[in-house]
């Protein structure tokens, strides 16, 4: 008796699950960084030649000193983009599996992260730090 599957299985099933994760990073983009969100939807323009590419988007003073810049990951084949990540990531799924709290107008985790906050309004205050 002949197999029901082949090997391309598990590709598509590792592609879908590829988009899966980019669409939920891409919701909570949506909610907690939305200047970044509308520059992806409206303004941005793709490479139109084949090859893998980095892009950054707008990003906060604020949420580049705790996260790092938001960036987003994405291949052309063919003339057709792909979309594989965005970064920062776990700070995107950590966003979509549940509502994230704000401290002094900005979206946190954990301690951690207030503890990065405090830090960022520290160094703005002090006229030696230009951020």
């Amino acid at each position: 008796m002949s197999k029901p599957y082949n090997n391309n299985f598990n590709q598509s099933f590792n592609d879908i699950n590829t988009t899966n994760q980019f669409n939920k990073k891409l919701r909570a983009l949506k909610k907690y960084c939305p200047q970044a969100y509308k520059y992806l939807l409206f303004e941005y323009q793709k490479e139109v030649k084949d090859g893998i590419y980095e892009e950054e988007l707008p990003t906060s003073k604020e949420f580049k000193f705790v996260y790092g810049q938001i960036k987003i990951k994405y291949e052309i084949k063919n003339g057709v983009p792909y979309y594989q990540d965005l970064e920062p990531s776990q700070f995107f799924m950590d966003g979509y599996r549940f509502d994230l709290d704000v401290y002094k107008g900005i979206y946190y985790r954990n301690n951690r992260d207030k503890f990065m906050i405090n830090l960022f309004l520290a160094l703005k205050n002090e006229r030696n730090y230009a951020i």
